[in-house]
């Protein structure tokens, strides 16, 4: 199964920034959208790389490293005490990037052994488990669970029917 870009046009990358993190006002220009995209690789490259017990390259490293060190988003106190999100005026792209490679910093910096990579059939999903016993399959239940799950019925079903019956006949004794 080939992946789906869902980061194919700059508007794309506002959108997701509006939904995960705060509104962007500014223009997100083209080149933004590649340094999102070059950030979002050097992270999936990095992660991959921890759930196979292997070094995360150096330039990964590098690449998220320096998103890292920019200029990040800041909360402030907005009306009715409620927290909110803003991005820095001027670079909110890249704010917003800095927060996703904050981000990534934490989760590959974990020694925990709770970076899992899916294991739907056709899924590419990496995950961290929170979970109390730490022994999820699935980067989600609900979606490659029970994908996994309805299979493993649906051949049992199947392997069931094709099993000849041998069933005395009635009225005889055991």
């Amino acid at each position: 199964m080939t992946p789906t870009e869902l980061l194919a046009e700059p508007t794309d990358l506002g959108r997701w920034i509006a939904e995960a993190l705060a509104p962007v006002t500014e223009p997100v220009f083209p080149e933004l959208l590649a340094d999102a995209v070059r950030l979002r690789e050097a992270i999936h490259d990095a992660a991959r790389r921890v759930v196979d017990a292997r070094r995360v390259r150096p330039a990964d490293r590098a690449t998220i490293n320096g998103f890292a060190a920019r200029p990040v988003p800041f909360t402030e106190l907005g009306h009715g005490g409620v927290a909110m999100v803003r991005l820095r005026a001027g670079s909110q792209v890249e704010s917003a990037l800095a927060a996703v490679a904050l981000d990534a910093v934490d989760l590959l910096s974990r020694d925990d052994g709770r970076l899992w990579a899916c294991e739907g059939p056709a899924c590419s999903l990496l995950f961290h488990d929170a979970s109390r016993p730490g022994r999820r399959r699935w980067c989600a239940a609900q979606r490659c669970g029970n994908r996994v799950n309805l299979a493993t019925h649906r051949r049992r079903r199947a392997a069931a029917h094709d099993q000849p019956t041998t069933q005395r006949p009635r009225g005889t004794a055991c």
